[in-house]
């Protein structure tokens, strides 16, 4: 049995990626990238994204959302979310 390879990770995450969620079609935007725990010395950087969507599934609610960066590369992966480029659809 033949796993299959993880096609995103961190290093495809930049301000300015975006994201389309496959199931709505939402788009989302990252806009900034912050370490949550960068304050506490002794803890290890937990890298958050926030995130501004827009798109039939978005309302005031869920418009600016806070994703830590692990959680992305994982719904990328999983296929339920995909990065949008220039060079198609």
């Amino acid at each position: 049995m033949v796993m299959p390879q993880k096609k995103y990770s961190i290093e495809d995450l930049h301000i300015g990626t975006l994201i389309r969620d496959v199931q709505t079609g939402d788009l989302a935007l990252l806009v900034k990238r912050v370490d949550l725990f960068l304050d506490m010395d002794a803890e290890a950087p937990l890298w958050v994204w926030d995130i501004t969507w827009t798109g039939p599934a978005t309302d005031s609610h869920n418009r600016h959302m806070p994703y830590i960066e692990d959680s992305i590369v994982g719904l990328l992966n999983g296929g339920v979310w995909e990065i949008k480029s220039d060079d198609g659809p």
